[in-house]
């Protein structure tokens, strides 16, 4: 009896023993599961928390931000302000209303539509770090980038054709070079330009990243967009230049030969009799020589600045569209090529937008002085202005002026 109360009484012990570890065990793991639950909730709330500031974030410190901001601002402020002076030289100002002019105009729109659609979403994005106004957006400001950096580039090569049969067939070309051909010139740099940035919206591209917009990186379309884009005009500007250069060295060398003769007309020492044998045919002979000669002065001008475009043009594109070509074999272009590298090449080739019309109004007197005109609010009678001064300087001030 004893012994079975003894053994009833270890029975008990045992289960009460396994329920306590029972109970034990199950406030054990559901303290665990209490843990486990606040601190997935504390992660997840301290990532929400991140995932919220780095949304505010820019990427970069406080002052390599205001750096970027004030350079990058600063030209698209003045690509903006001095294209606009260049569109509004041309359009007030009589003289300047040529048919050679109306593609330059067309190079200022071209820089200046670069600086208003492409420039602020490209210092949005350095900014940032990342795209935030959706791929849609991107697609279609990556497609204007590549199309409005192409017209100017392709406006540049046809100021350069135009400008080297003006030296080289002067009569000939000038009975054609009509508003109607300076338009269809223009017509056809817009539509090739367009053929070349509208394929990556057709599907020519690769799958986009997220957060990311760039230019698509496939060969085939990187080979057919920069050689159309840039190496195909390079190579017919520098030609053209090449021989604009030899042309211009040789009319300048005939003048040179032609001023001694001309100038013994005018010696002290002739007779009178000689003097009287300048026939009125002869007189105007000499004053359609004068004139020519004044021309072809103002051709070699605008070939100078032609040049000086040019070589800005080449410095400013040329290293960006050497990374175009390297870029594609990459497989990480980050990997590759440094991201402020590729930053610094794209915002200098942006640059060329801006230095266009500082050229302008640096080395062509024509456009210099309306551009003065204008920035000083002297609208009003600006074609007499221009008209007396262009006077003075090749008859002298007339007696108004000298009192």
């Amino acid at each position: 009896m004893s012994q079975h109360s003894h053994n009833n009484h270890n029975g008990y012990n045992s289960n009460n023993l396994r329920n306590n570890t029972t109970s034990l065990s199950i406030f054990t793991s559901a303290r665990h599961n209490d843990t486990t639950i606040a601190t997935t909730s504390t992660t997840a709330a301290a990532a929400s928390s991140n995932n919220s500031h780095n949304s505010n974030d820019f990427a970069y410190p406080d002052w390599q931000l205001t750096f970027i901001f004030l350079i990058c601002g600063l030209i698209i402020l003045i690509t903006i302000l001095g294209n606009i002076l260049v569109c509004t030289a041309v359009a007030i100002v009589r003289k300047l209303r040529t048919p050679s002019n109306l593609l330059i105009v067309s190079l200022a729109v071209s820089d200046l539509l670069v600086a208003l659609l492409v420039m602020p979403f490209a210092l949005v994005y350095e900014a940032k770090g990342c795209w935030i106004f959706g791929q849609t957006a991107c697609d279609v400001w990556t497609s204007l980038d590549v199309f409005l950096c192409t017209a100017s580039i392709l406006n540049l090569c046809v100021i350069s054709v135009d400008r080297y049969f003006v030296i080289t067939r002067p009569f000939q070309y000038a009975m054609k070079r009509t508003p109607l051909r300076m338009t269809c010139m223009i017509v056809f740099v817009w539509l090739l330009s367009a053929l070349i940035s509208i394929p990556p919206m057709f599907g020519w591209k690769e799958d986009p990243k997220k957060d990311h917009c760039n230019i698509t990186q496939n060969i085939g379309y990187q080979f057919y967009a920069t050689i159309g884009a840039f190496y195909l005009p390079l190579l017919v500007m520098v030609t053209i230049y090449y021989r604009i250069y030899r042309v211009s060295s040789r009319i300048a060398e005939a003048e040179a030969r032609s001023k001694p003769n001309n100038c013994q007309l005018q010696q002290p020492h002739q007779s009178h009799s000689n003097s009287l044998s300048l026939t009125p045919s002869r007189q105007q002979s000499q004053s359609q020589q004068s004139q020519q000669s004044s021309n072809l002065s103002k051709e070699c001008k605008a070939t100078k600045t032609l040049g000086v475009i040019m070589g800005t043009f080449i410095a400013c594109w040329l290293p960006f569209f050497i990374l175009a070509l390297i870029k594609p074999f990459c497989h990480s272009s980050d990997a590759c090529i440094p991201h402020w590298l590729n930053a610094l090449f794209l915002w200098l080739g942006y640059a060329n937008s801006f230095l266009n019309p500082i050229i302008y109004a640096r080395f062509n007197r024509e456009f210099r002085k309306p551009f003065r005109e204008i920035l000083l609010f002297r609208c009003l009678g600006i074609n007499r202005r221009l008209r007396f001064d262009t006077y003075a300087e090749q008859y002298g001030p007339t007696s108004q002026d000298r009192l």
